[in-house]
């Protein structure tokens, strides 16, 4: 059976074994390690959803720049979405997918979990939607897929995510890649367990994807509201159109779609680092 295209929207913080930021960037010293991980694992999940009859996979390498995963490791059906920046960021390649999955994910500040943050750790220090304060970079991305039409089916990550996952979008199965120790510490399974447990909950996801239990999940009001580390990102934040002053540090987004609105705190987090 031929299920056409499967997106994977691939970070690195919920990626098993990767607890430091001696790991996240080029020039670190684990920075090898990272790289190694990040391909590895990804191509776990992107052999399992080729057997289950995804003639195509997209990879969207989401972390940092963009530029981790080793592409002379990708089979013949892949495909790569790398570098930054780019429009909408972590889900850049997402239209037309028969259904999606995010890989590596992790939590948001609040939550706690290893290496939490959203999207900017040095800019960004909470973003709050109609539904969920302190929202994750899975549940905006979620919402993301959601305007084009394409439901998530997986989640794979920090276990500190699992309750986040079962509450916005229940039919979409979450799998444990590691668990926090405290929040530069992890505890992950072995590779051959992991390399399991992407088996099984493979073969899960797609067996809801058939029965029409995965859907498409959209916002019912788009605004986000936008928590910055410092007053002078606000006043960057205002120089754009779409952007409310709630406080010193706090602005609201008001573009009509929810997409616009991510693209606008893309904006503001790029613009927002010539002023670290």
């Amino acid at each position: 059976m031929t299920r056409g295209t499967v997106f994977l929207s691939v970070d690195a913080e919920g990626m098993p074994y990767v607890p430091s930021k001696l790991m996240l960037s080029p020039g670190e010293p684990l920075y090898g390690e990272l790289r190694e991980i990040m391909t590895r694992v990804t191509l776990m999940f992107a052999e399992e959803l080729n057997t289950h009859g995804f003639d195509k996979v997209i990879i969207a390498d989401s972390h940092g720049k963009m530029v981790n995963i080793d592409p002379t490791k990708l089979p013949g059906y892949a495909e790569l979405v790398r570098g930054f920046p780019r429009s909408l960021m972590m889900v850049s390649g997402a239209e037309g997918s028969s259904a999606a999955a995010f890989i590596g994910y992790h939590t948001s500040p609040g939550i706690g979990g290893v290496l939490a943050h959203t999207y900017s750790g040095r800019i960004v220090q909470r973003v709050d939607l109609y539904d969920q304060r302190d929202a994750t970079e899975y549940l905006i991305n979620t919402y993301l897929l959601g305007e084009m039409g394409v439901p998530l089916i997986l989640v794979a990550g920090d276990a500190a995510l699992r309750k986040r996952v079962e509450r916005h979008t229940p039919w979409a199965l979450f799998i444990p890649l590691k668990q926090g120790v405290s929040s530069m510490a992890d505890r992950s399974p072995s590779f051959s367990k992991i390399k399991t447990i992407i088996r099984e909950g493979v073969a899960t996801a797609v067996r809801r994807l058939d029965e029409g239990k995965a859907k498409p999940l959209t916002p019912e009001d788009p605004t986000i509201t936008l928590e910055l580390k410092r007053p002078w990102f606000a006043d960057i934040a205002e120089l754009f159109p779409c952007v409310e002053r709630v406080n010193g540090v706090t602005v609201r987004l008001t573009c009509g779609r929810f997409s616009e609105n991510v693209k606008l705190l893309e904006g503001i987090v790029i613009a927002s680092y010539s002023m670290t």
